[in-house]
């Protein structure tokens, strides 16, 4: 027996004690570090073939060890160096049977060796080398590549030009050898290869808004055998094309399939309770958020070390940046914001407080969370405001006047006694709207001091609001009148209302609106107090600040009648009549939107007919 033909031995029998291990390991865990350990050995092994010059009669050996090798180096090695030692090997390969090698241009390599090596002893480890490389350039998305390379082994097929009909039309040798073991047979990794591949020119369909075609990619891959989180996946990016092209029930299905398929599959759990939004079933889309939440609490348990890590998973094959697409779901705290919002929205207001609650325990404790994701998630005084609303909205008032105290005593020192509102020096042609360049400008100072006095005094506001409802009118008014000082330091300098308007347009609407509410609140105060002239004064000033609120305006109406100024009651109760609410339809924040509710006319059908008889009896018709 001659010394190449000992050590081949030696070599084979290496190579199968460390895969033997491998699948002893995968069956009872499957650790990362097993799959470290087992890379490290192949890769020793690999490095002692490589030692000693290439030879015809050890390529088909070295083939597999190299397989072997390059299986594990996929998860414990950039892309790049794995494509580096994959072209080494064909290389190697080459110069093994005497073929001088001219370049190293990876698809000139593959034709090379292709044309090489034709015959049947060697095809299989050749393809089995392929699969690795399809597997490098799928993780970088270079499908180009991989076209290239199938339409290389089928030369006899017609080339369509067409990825995924070239994978259809496969047919290529991947039988394992017997007396070589292999960490991953390659049927597998050639299955897994398929539904991957399919999944990652469906997102690409997906990106450039081509759904119907995406959603054709995804029914294909989910008819093919993968693994169960997989396939989970599958079902729920057909959901999502379902939703994209108008069919909310058609993704809803898609979604149980998804959980049926796999229970954890989060982001199935997430896109439910948007199509719930969507079709206004706020009883559903709370019941998803709830289980999404407790999902993601117990998402680390899942990770643990007791869970097995597969070989080559599709995270690997897919990429970074698709899966995050694929598995994008908001933080633990995003959702319970969004959970909290929904319920105080939805009018389940104790529900609502608890995961208020549950919310800021939570910022207080895990100060980063909410920045997970990169997903938008609102400022922390706007949490607080939030949870002090859905307080009140609950009926816990000391619990939201504690909370809004909290942002006051934050906020209270950075306010200056006069904040002068100017746009920025625009020195050069506007070639954009000027909304659009005042975003792109550096962020400015002057809008976060204006931010803190919007919530300096929606914090007084809520407070104000808190003790009109405990009766307490001397408390309320107290807040409501510092609400307006704090908003009254806002002074405009040199430029009109509407041009600086352009520059702080959301901050400086929400500015108006609040101090209008604002006025209203103390006006109710004053009528609470039997202080007429001063009510009648706030709800005209908050008409002037804020107009065409008809809660106000009804207000302003029977104050005007209890003062016994009947004829200008009647005349602004006509014009009630003619117009329509002539309010501007304003995206307030959540804190902001049911003062509506608690600053209502509710005796809105006795001054109605006090008008009608009044107006009658002057001999004149509404």
């Amino acid at each position: 027996m001659s010394v190449t033909s000992c050590l081949a031995e030696r070599w084979i029998e290496e190579s199968n004690t460390i895969i033997k291990k491998w699948k002893e390991n995968e069956k009872l865990r499957g650790q990362l570090q097993d799959i470290k350990h087992c890379y490290a050995q192949c890769l020793k092994l690999h490095q002692k073939i490589q030692g000693v010059p290439a030879v015809r009669q050890q390529v088909e050996l070295e083939f597999a060890v190299s397989y072997n090798t390059l299986l594990f180096s996929l998860t414990n090695s950039k892309p790049n160096e794995v494509n580096d030692r994959l072209t080494c090997c064909l290389i190697r390969a080459l110069e093994a049977v005497g073929f001088p090698v001219h370049c190293s241009d990876q698809v000139t390599l593959w034709q090379t060796v292709l044309k090489t090596f034709n015959g049947k002893e060697h095809q299989t480890c050749i393809h089995k080398l392929l699969l690795i490389q399809w597997a490098i350039w799928l993780s970088q998305c270079q499908f180009e590549g991989i076209l290239q390379l199938l339409q290389m082994i089928n030369p006899k097929i017609t080339p369509s030009g067409d990825l995924l009909a070239e994978i259809r039309n496969l047919t290529f040798s991947v039988k394992d050898d017997t007396s070589l073991l292999v960490a991953m047979a390659a049927e597998d990794l050639k299955g897994l290869l398929h539904i991957c591949t399919f999944i990652s020119k469906g997102l690409e369909k997906m990106k450039t808004g081509n759904y119907p075609e995406a959603l054709q990619d995804f029914q294909e891959a989910g008819t093919l055998s993968s693994p169960r989180a997989l396939l989970a996946h599958v079902h729920t990016l057909m959901g999502l094309c379902y939703a994209k092209l108008g069919r909310p029930q058609s993704a809803l299905q898609c979604y149980r399939l998804a959980l049926e398929v796999d229970f954890s599959c989060q982001r199935a759990l997430y896109q439910s309770a948007l199509v719930y939004k969507q079709l206004g079933n706020s009883h559903a889309e709370i019941e998803a958020l709830r289980l999404l939440h407790s999902a993601t609490l117990l998402h680390p348990e899942r990770n643990s070390l007791s869970e097995p890590v597969p070989l080559i998973s599709p995270d690997m094959l897919l990429g970074s940046e698709q899966m995050a697409f694929i598995s994008q779901i908001p933080s633990p705290v995003h959702i319970l914001h969004i959970l909290g919002h929904t319920c105080v929205l939805n009018d389940r207001n104790s529900e609502g407080a608890e995961c208020y609650l549950d919310l800021l325990a939570s910022l207080q404790s895990h100060s980063t969370l909410h920045v997970k994701h990169g997903l938008p998630f609102p400022r922390i005084p706007m949490i607080y405001l939030e949870a002090a609303f859905a307080m009140l909205k609950a009926k816990r008032f000391w619990d939201g006047l504690a909370i809004c105290e909290e942002v006051i005593a934050k906020t209270a020192d950075l306010i200056p006694e006069r904040l002068f509102l100017e746009p920025p020096m625009v020195t050069h042609q506007l070639t954009a709207p000027i909304e659009l360049s005042a975003r792109s400008l550096e962020p400015d100072p002057t809008k976060e001091t204006l931010d803190r006095v919007l919530w300096s005094g929606s914090a007084y506001f809520l407070q104000g609001w808190a003790y009109l409802q405990l009766k307490d009118t001397k408390a309320a008014l107290t807040n409501f009148t510092r609400a307006i000082n704090q908003l009254v330091k806002v002074c405009f300098k040199q430029k009109s209302k509407p041009f600086l308007f352009s520059f702080f347009s959301d901050q400086m609407v929400m500015l108006e609106t609040l101090k209008g509410q604002a006025l209203t609140g103390r006006g109710l105060c004053f009528v609470e107090r039997g202080q007429l002239m001063g009510a009648l004064r706030d709800f005209q000033l908050s008409l002037q600040t804020s107009p065409g609120c008809s809660n106000t305006e009804m207000w302003l109406v029977e104050i005007l009648w209890r003062l016994d100024r009947k004829e200008e009651a009647a005349a602004m109760w006509r014009q009630i009549k003619k117009c329509t609410d002539s309010s501007t339809s304003v995206d307030l924040p959540l804190y902001l939107q049911a003062w509506q509710e608690v600053a209502k006319y509710h005796g809105h059908s006795n001054l109605h007919k006090k008008m009608e008889a009044f107006i009658h009896s002057c001999g004149t018709t509404a």
